[in-house]
């Protein structure tokens, strides 16, 4: 019987009596086999929960990488898609404005709105490089045309005198007054409103010192009352080249530029030409 039982006695300092404790045995095997069990279920757990643990580390930076990848590219698709949307309100502004210079020309008998300017947002990418080629082709021979056409003023000063019937300033008699005066100080330089060939350069009756230029599409303009001609006839001039110089020679009150413009032998009003209004 009292291999059954372990006796454990429990002797304490200060003379109190001591204790005794009896384990049945098998209690104590059942129970330290029990506790051994639950610390090894417990350390397989502990030791499966780490791997897991290691595993989720290991997936979640991945998922961090991949996801800081993703933010990348995205930031960089949200910039070319920024950079697109930037070229494409390019690409219409450049078509908006060919259009109105068009518009302009057409108005003026130069020529018709071409085919395809205005219509690459149905008919063709407006990403595609050849359409924008097109445009700037376009571009250059919208340049090309203006440059031809004689626009602005040949000097920058007051008008005095406008396009059709006035007093003559000598007479005081009713006249046609074919062009119009803009006064300006003396030697002030005289430009050429479009690029042309000058085919006149001299001394002319009432105008003096003039020079005539013949442009394209029917156009030719005078230029008189100067002081000096710096050009010569047969010569080919660019718009803004300076001709000459403002002055007073012929019949004139004061310093002045007599400017003219002409169509098909038809004479038009410069202020037409000077003044554009888009």
């Amino acid at each position: 019987m009292m291999d059954k039982y372990i006796n454990i006695i429990i002797v304490t300092y200060g003379g109190k009596k001591a204790r005794s404790l009896r384990i049945n045995k098998k209690v104590l095997k059942a129970g330290l086999l029990g506790t051994a069990t639950a610390l090894s279920g417990l350390f397989l757990f502990s030791l499966v929960s780490f791997k897991q643990n290691i595993s989720l580390r290991y997936e979640l930076a991945k998922l961090k990488s991949k996801n800081e990848e993703l933010q990348v590219a995205l930031a960089r698709e949200k910039k070319r898609t920024s950079h697109l949307q930037q070229f494409k309100d390019k690409v219409e502004e450049l078509e908006a404005k060919l259009v109105t210079i068009d518009k302009f020309l057409r108005k003026k008998g130069i020529r018709r709105v071409p085919s395809g300017v205005g219509g690459g947002k149905t008919r063709v990418d407006i990403f595609d490089v050849d359409y924008v080629s097109f445009l700037h082709k376009e571009a250059d021979k919208a340049h090309k045309y203006l440059a031809r056409i004689p626009l602005g003023p040949p000097v920058w000063g007051r008008l005095t005198s406008r396009f059709g019937y006035r007093l003559d300033p000598f007479t005081r008699r009713p006249e046609f007054h074919d062009g119009v005066d803009l006064k300006a100080p003396w030697g002030t330089p005289v430009r050429a409103t479009a690029e042309g060939k000058v085919i006149y350069a001299g001394w002319k009756a009432g105008f003096g010192k003039t020079v005539i230029i013949k442009h394209a599409y029917g156009f030719r303009t005078l230029y008189g009352h100067m002081s000096k001609i710096k050009v010569r006839a047969g010569r080919w001039v660019k718009s803004g080249d300076i001709i000459g110089y403002v002055g007073s020679t012929g019949k004139s009150t004061g310093p002045h530029v007599h400017y003219e413009v002409w169509r098909y032998s038809k004479k038009e009003n410069p202020l037409k030409y000077m003044y554009v209004r888009w």
